[in-house]
């Protein structure tokens, strides 16, 4: 695993080295952990994963699971924009 470490120095520096590293383990874990990831951190599990094993199923599953994300923020962002007030706050209110 020597070959991820400069990547996360380089260009990941707010990820979770060790939910990165649990999920490129199996296909299994991978989507045991999924949820839990960040989009930066779905994204170095791409690069890495690129890198190295090029497991298509997981590579297909990562990039899945980013379009997702982007989604999901894309979606509150123009639901704040044109709505005036963060969901967030409004659920909080409740």
């Amino acid at each position: 695993m020597a070959i991820w470490k400069p990547i996360f120095r380089k260009h990941f520096m707010s990820v979770r080295k060790w939910y990165v590293g649990q999920a490129l383990q199996s296909f299994v874990e991978l989507n045991r952990i999924l949820l839990e990831l960040t989009e930066e951190e779905v994204l170095a599990c791409l690069k890495l994963e690129a890198a190295t094993q090029r497991r298509r199923s997981v590579l297909d599953r990562l990039i899945s699971r980013a379009v997702r994300l982007n989604e999901i923020t894309y979606n509150l962002s123009l639901k704040e924009k044109y709505h005036g007030t963060s969901i967030l706050q409004n659920h909080e209110l409740g």
